[in-house]
C-alpha cells in the first residue's frame, strides 16, 4: 500500500488558497475510497507560506482547523517555489509525491490520471503536459509564446526527457526525489529544469500525462523580471551540468550525524547586519546548537538563546580564540556579522563531518539580493573569474572540492582539530585564517572541504564606500604573506594583479623604446579589456559595464597593495602579537542580553 503527500507552495494566495487547500484534500479522499483504495493507505497535504506579505499564512491556519490531513510550514522570508518543495519534501512521507502550484490552475482531479500512469508505465515520474495531444489550456497568448521559446531553449542546452517542464503538476517517486534533491542548488526560477536534467543523468525514467489549464485571474508569474531570472538560472544549471561538472562531483553525506555546533561571531559593536545574522542563525533547522557573540562591549536586546562574551576591543582572532574557549560545541562555526546564513546551513555542514578525516568545512559567500546597487557591484567583482579565478568558489555555488585556504566568514572547524591547531596563531587580520588553514591541512593532516550547499549570504561593501578599502587590505596582507606562509600564498594567481599593474604603468614607453612592442602591448590590452567584459557578463548580465570598471580598479588596487605588502618587513605590531595574549575584557559565559 502507497502512502500519498501533496505538496503544495503558496506565495501572496490569500483569496483563494483556503478554498483551494479543502478542495484538494476532498479530491485526495475521494480517490483513496475509490479508485486508490485497492493500493493507497492514506494521503498527506503539506501546504509551506513561502514569505507572503499577505494573510496567506492565516487562511492556512483556518483550512488546517478544519482538515486532519493538513500539515503547515512557514518560511521566514520569500526563498522561491523549489525552496519551499524542498522544505516540504524534508517533512513529507509518502512513497508517491505530489507538486500541485496553489492556485489549481489545474485540476487537482487529475492526480488519478496521473497514478494510472505511473502504474501503467512503470516510470518514476509522471510531468503534466500542456503540449500533449489531448492536453487543454485556456491562457494568454503572451503565456504560449514564452512556454514554447522556454522549451526550445532547454532543450538546446539541458537534456531533459519531456518537452514541457514548467507546468505545475507534477507526481513522483520517493527513490527519485530522495536521489536528486540533496544534489541541487536552484531554488527558485529553474528548480523544475535542474530536477528534471539530474533525474535523467542518474537514469530515472519519466512520462508525460496531459492537463488542462485553466488561467487564473490573478497576477502571472511570466513577468519580464521573471523570464529574465528564469533565463539565468537555466544558463546556471547548463554551467553546472555541462562544463563545471559540479554534479558528478557531488557526494552524498550523512545528515543523521547531528553534533552539537557552537556558532561563533565576532563582531565590534552592535549593528543590523548582526542582527540580521543572529535571527537567520535561530531559525536553522537544526537540532543541537548555541550561538556566542563576542563584542569590544556588552550589548543587550538579544534572544536569551544567545551568549554574549565581551573581550574588549581587539582583533577577530581574539574573539575568535575567546568565543571557541567558552564553546560547548564539537564543532565551531565560524560566521562575520555581515553574513547570515541560507537554507539548511547548519545541516549541511554538519553533515560532512561524519567522515573523522574532514578538519573543516566552508561554504561559498553570495551576495544577498537585498544588497544596493554598487554592493552587488562589488559582490559580481568578487565573483567574476577575472577578479578572483581559481577562488571565485569563494563567491559563488562551485562543485564539491578539498581547499587548502578559506575565508573565517563561513568556516566551520571540528573543537578537537581547533585545539590541537591551539587556535588561531596570528594575530592578522584579515589573514587569520590562512595560518589556521595552513596547520590544518600541513602539519595536523585534517581535510578541509568546500561544500557549495554551506552557503551564506554575505553583504558586500558598496563599490566606491569600502569595496577598495577592503581589497588593499587583503592585497597588503597576502602580499606579506608570501614571505611568511608561502605555502598557501606564493601562488602566480596572486602576482598576476601586481605584474599586470605594472605592465599598464610602464608599456607606453615601448612607444619610444621599439613600436611593434607597443604595438603587442596595445594587443594585450584589449584582449585583457575583452576578457574582463566577458567575465564581468557571465558574473552579473545586468551589470556588466560597472563590474568590468570594478574589475579593472580593484586589479590595480589590489598589485599597488600587494606590492607594498611584499616589500614590507613587518606589519601592525598589534597584528603580529599573538592572539592569545591578551586578557578579555569580561570573559564570563553569562548571558548578557539578560541584563
Amino acid at each position: 500500500m502507497e502512502f500519498v503527500s501533496i505538496l503544495l507552495p503558496a506565495h501572496n494566495e490569500a483569496p483563494r488558497i483556503y478554498h483551494n487547500l479543502h478542495r484538494v484534500c476532498a479530491v485526495a479522499r475521494t480517490l483513496c475510497t475509490s479508485q486508490w483504495r485497492d493500493f493507497v493507505s492514506a494521503f498527506e497535504v503539506i501546504v509551506v507560506d513561502d514569505g507572503s506579505t499577505d494573510s496567506t499564512w492565516s487562511e492556512i491556519q483556518r483550512a488546517a482547523r478544519e482538515l486532519p490531513e493538513l500539515i503547515t510550514l512557514q518560511l521566514p522570508s520569500n526563498y522561491g517555489k523549489g525552496w519551499a518543495l524542498r522544505k516540504a519534501f524534508e517533512r513529507s512521507r509518502g512513497s508517491w509525491i505530489f507538486f500541485i502550484d496553489a492556485d489549481l490552475e489545474i485540476d487537482p482531479g487529475h492526480m488519478q490520471h496521473f497514478v494510472s500512469a505511473l502504474r501503467a508505465h512503470h516510470v518514476h515520474a509522471v510531468l503534466g503536459s500542456k503540449r500533449a495531444a489531448t492536453a487543454t489550456a485556456s491562457y494568454p497568448f503572451y503565456r504560449r509564446v514564452i512556454s514554447l521559446a522556454y522549451a526550445l531553449l532547454v532543450r538546446l542546452l539541458v537534456p531533459v526527457p519531456v518537452r514541457d517542464t514548467q507546468t505545475g503538476f507534477k507526481l513522483f517517486t520517493r527513490p527519485l526525489l530522495e536521489a536528486v534533491m540533496p544534489r541541487m542548488l536552484v531554488r527558485r526560477y529553474a528548480f523544475d529544469i535542474e530536477l528534471l536534467a539530474l533525474a535523467h543523468r542518474l537514469g530515472f525514467r519519466c512520462t508525460s500525462c496531459p492537463v488542462t489549464v485553466s488561467f487564473s485571474n490573478k497576477r502571472g508569474s511570466a513577468t519580464l523580471a521573471n523570464v529574465y531570472h528564469m533565463f539565468i538560472d537555466t544558463l546556471a544549471v547548463f554551467y553546472r551540468l555541462r562544463l563545471l561538472k559540479y554534479y558528478d562531483s557531488w557526494q552524498p553525506k550523512d545528515y543523521s550525524y547531528t553534533p552539537r555546533v557552537s556558532v561563533i561571531i565576532a563582531v565590534k559593536d552592535d549593528n543590523p547586519y548582526l542582527r540580521q545574522c543572529v535571527t537567520t542563525t535561530l531559525q536553522q533547522d537544526y537540532p543541537d546548537f548555541e550561538i556566542i557573540v563576542v563584542p569590544d562591549n556588552p550589548i543587550v536586546g538579544f534572544d536569551p538563546r544567545v551568549r554574549i562574551i565581551p573581550s574588549g576591543p581587539e582583533l577577530p582572532a581574539v574573539k575568535r580564540n575567546l568565543g571557541a574557549k567558552l564553546a560547548t560545541g564539537d564543532i565551531l562555526a565560524f560566521l562575520d556579522d555581515d553574513a547570515y546564513p541560507y537554507g539548511n546551513w547548519l545541516r549541511e555542514l554538519a553533515a560532512n563531518f561524519a567522515h573523522p578525516d574532514v578538519g573543516a568545512v566552508g561554504g561559498p559567500g553570495v551576495t544577498p539580493p537585498e544588497d544596493s546597487f554598487w554592493q552587488q557591484v562589488s559582490g559580481a567583482v568578487y565573483s567574476s573569474y577575472a577578479t578572483s579565478g581559481v577562488y571565485r568558489y569563494r563567491y559563488t555555488y562551485d562543485r564539491r572540492r578539498e581547499v587548502d585556504d578559506f575565508p573565517t566568514c563561513n568556516l566551520a572547524v571540528r573543537s578537537s582539530v581547533f585545539a590541537a591547531a591551539n587556535g588561531f596563531q596570528t594575530n592578522y587580520w584579515p589573514g587569520e585564517d590562512t595560518e589556521l588553514c595552513l596547520t590544518i591541512t600541513k602539519k595536523l593532516g585534517a581535510r578541509i572541504i568546500y561544500d557549495p550547499l554551506v552557503e551564506v549570504l554575505h553583504h558586500r561593501r558598496s563599490l566606491w564606500n569600502g569595496h577598495f578599502k577592503q581589497v588593499t587590505q587583503y592585497a597588503l596582507h597576502r602580499g606579506f604573506f608570501v614571505k611568511k606562509f608561502p605555502a598557501t600564498s606564493r601562488r602566480l594567481s596572486y602576482f598576476m594583479p601586481t605584474f599586470f599593474t605594472l605592465g599598464c604603468a610602464t608599456g607606453w614607453i615601448t612607444w619610444w623604446l621599439y613600436r611593434p612592442l607597443f604595438f603587442a602591448y596595445c594587443a594585450v590590452l584589449v584582449i585583457y579589456a575583452l576578457f574582463v567584459l566577458a567575465c564581468s557578463f557571465l558574473a552579473a548580465p545586468t551589470l556588466t559595464f560597472p563590474t568590468a570598471l570594478g574589475t579593472l580598479l580593484t586589479h590595480w588596487a589590489y598589485g599597488i597593495y600587494f606590492l607594498i605588502g611584499l616589500c614590507s618587513p613587518r606589519l601592525s605590531r598589534r597584528e603580529e602579537r599573538s592572539p592569545h595574549s591578551p586578557t578579555p575584557h569580561d570573559a564570563s559565559p553569562q548571558n548578557l542580553s539578560s541584563r
